[in-house]
């Protein structure tokens, strides 16, 4: 078959062509690896894209017998408890962008978020069962669940239950529609129930749980510590939720200082080596002694206000309760709810807070 001679001078436009439609080609894909990485590079600062995180690093805190901790430093047991903490989250990247990502960074800065803080004494239901010492009191199933709507009307995101019971721990989680993850919950057995912190899984995920001994009641117990990380923006913090020994006959002044000094060893050694927001929280049993010692010998300030400049000045409002953060965020809209809710549920104040991390 005979092909037809191609007509003088239409070679050329053919090839103009083919350039054009390979240089669109070319700069599409070009286009599309660009927003890959832009949106890759970015993720850490859209809250519609939440950054890769590590799960939780494996935790396996020690139980310290009471004779053993007693002859330790308060600086040895944080260090042995701490010492498995994993590395802090960093955003993922694709291979070889490594260094776009530092650049905008920089550029961009640390995303800022906001959050509610609470810590709450819930009353263990051990104290209202029938002739308990708090009797007059619903049962702990029932109390657990106006506990659950109490902290559904602050919008708390992190809580700090202290006193908690099994059979509450399973009607606040029943209550809040399994919302909230917990820990240590029933992961380090009975002991480890009553410092429970929770935390609004839309809002945090968890890259470290782990717990440190401090002497309680003549015995031990654990008290729980968990990084968390914001999903909206990528970026990490410390939770410390303590219940130190009550003032009971005995009066248990020993225990609380090496349980406080343990406190501050730990918080020192994350803000120290980590870099990264630290709350501490919960039933500390003391007044003026734990605000003064807490940010007298860290950089922690606590939610009510106070001051603390080598002189102590402890805040106006004082109970036994206490949330301290890091200087790296503040603290507003500080509230002791004393209201009917809270006194129908415990026999303490709720505290609550909002949180700006800058």
């Amino acid at each position: 078959m005979t092909q037809s001679p191609q007509e003088p001078g239409s070679q050329e436009p053919r090839s103009s062509s083919e350039r054009v439609t390979a240089l669109a080609t070319v700069g599409g894909v070009v286009a599309i690896v660009g927003v890959i990485i832009a949106a890759n590079l970015l993720g850490t600062f859209r809250g519609d894209q939440p950054p890769a995180s590590h799960g939780p690093a494996p935790s396996a805190p020690t139980s310290i017998p009471a004779e053993q901790l007693a002859t330790m430093s308060p600086e040895e047991i944080a260090s042995d408890a701490l010492k498995d903490r994993g590395e802090i989250a960093i955003q993922k990247v694709l291979p070889g962008t490594a260094k776009f990502r530092d650049k905008v960074q920089k550029l961009a800065g640390a995303q800022p978020y906001d959050f509610t803080i609470t810590s709450f004494n819930v009353l263990g239901s051990q104290h209202t069962a029938p002739g308990a010492d708090a009797q007059e009191f619903a049962p702990g199933r029932i109390r657990a669940e106006w506990s659950a709507a109490l902290l559904s009307s602050y919008g708390s995101t992190i809580v700090g239950m202290q006193e908690l019971q099994a059979d509450q721990l399973d009607a606040i989680n029943r209550a809040t529609g399994g919302r909230f993850d917990f820990w240590p919950g029933t992961a380090l057995g009975g002991s480890g129930i009553p410092q429970s912190v929770m935390w609004d899984t839309s809002v945090w995920k968890a890259t470290y749980e782990d717990s440190i001994t401090v002497p309680f009641m003549g015995t031990t117990r654990p008290q729980p510590i968990v990084r968390l990380q914001n999903l909206a923006t990528g970026r990490e913090l410390y939770v410390l939720n303590i219940h130190n020994s009550p003032k009971d006959a005995q009066g248990r002044e020993g225990e609380r200082d090496k349980a406080t000094a343990i406190e501050i060893a730990a918080i020192k050694k994350l803000r120290q080596e980590d870099g990264i927001p630290v709350f501490i929280m919960g039933d500390f049993n003391e007044h003026a002694e734990a605000f003064c010692k807490i940010t007298g010998q860290t950089d922690l300030e606590a939610a009510q206000g106070g001051s603390n400049d080598g002189v102590c000045h402890p805040p106006t409002q004082m109970r036994v309760d206490w949330i301290f953060g890091s200087t790296d965020t503040a603290f507003t809209g500080f509230r002791f709810d004393t209201g009917p809710q809270v006194r129908r549920i415990t026999d303490h104040a709720v505290l609550t807070a909002q949180v700006s991390v800058p």
